[in-house]
């Protein structure tokens, strides 16, 4: 089902004015509806989801994961962060799936400022039954916000690097002590809408920082404490959005029992593409890249 007819819908809506930066409001949406409305093919609420967020609109989806899901990235990032040293490797056909601690030195190697553990993922490395589990419990939200985006459910999945474009999941603890991920916009290149998998709750696996969006005017909304594990949230690309330090007061601790967990979803241009199209870091924390 990769033709979509919400790929002209984007365009159309694109064309009436300048993509948002700041955010107006933040709603709900349960994925069962979401899923409701693709599998009726409903496009006329489709595109006015669409046209919502294309006005600066986000949405919390609310169930978008089982709690099982947390159980196996946890199982997964545990396994790769005991038995495997970190590592890094470009896009490129043959990529392993690998995981790299990014401090604040090696972050400057990066188009965006961020103090993570990353642990990467590729589907052409599913090989375990783990790595099943987590492809198909991920995948079962992420082919919907893809076909909102205006991709097709299955579009990029099957997808190597020299193809051009790939899906590649993420799964990111930010450490007690200051992890984050500094102000910026996601490219619209090969997927309009974004969205990730929230695997932590505030208050509970740490007590400070998070998600935020900026408004038009440059207020900073911080919305993680609405957030459950196995929500995500679903906004255009553009909106200026970001990670808060999380509980800054501790000292940088890069155990995997502290933090908050993230997954992230994406259909990034690989190291084939010339000229590959990136994020944007709007508070120029890497400006000494240029």
């Amino acid at each position: 089902m990769n033709e979509n007819p919400l790929r002209e819908v984007w365009k159309e809506i694109e064309a009436t004015g300048a993509a948002p930066i700041g955010i107006t409001n933040v709603s709900e949406l349960g994925l069962a509806d979401l899923k409701n409305l693709v599998g009726d093919e409903n496009y006329m609420e489709l595109r006015i989801l669409c046209e919502r967020m294309y006005a600066g609109e986000a949405f919390i989806v609310r169930n978008a994961a089982p709690l099982k899901l947390k159980e196996v990235m946890r199982q997964l990032a545990d396994d790769y962060g005991k038995n495997r040293e970190p590592e890094f490797h470009k896009m490129l056909d043959g990529c392993p799936n690998f995981h790299r601690i990014i401090d604040p030195e090696i972050t400057k190697k990066y188009s965006l400022y961020a103090i993570k553990h990353s642990f990467y993922f590729y589907n052409w490395n599913v090989n375990t039954e783990l790595e099943k589990q987590f492809k198909d419990l991920v995948y079962d939200h992420w082919r919907y916000i893809k076909f909102v985006a205006g991709n097709g459910l299955t579009e990029y999945e099957s997808n190597i690097p020299s193809q051009g474009q790939i899906d590649r999941l993420q799964i990111i603890n930010y450490p007690r002590g200051g992890g984050e991920l500094r102000e910026h916009e996601d490219p619209r290149k090969n997927q309009r809408i974004v969205s990730g998998l929230i695997m932590s709750k505030l208050g509970e696996d740490f007590e400070t920082g998070g998600f935020y969006f900026r408004t038009a005017g440059g207020e900073k909304i911080n919305v993680e404490e609405k957030l459950n594990i196995g929500d995500s949230v679903m906004f255009y690309g553009s909106i200026r959005h970001g990670v808060e330090p999380v509980d800054p007061e501790h000292a940088l601790d890069w155990d995997l029992n502290v933090g908050r967990w993230f997954i992230g979803m994406f259909v990034n241009d690989s190291d084939h593409v010339r000229d590959r199209v990136t994020a944007y870091d709007v508070t120029e924390s890497v400006k000494f890249k240029k």
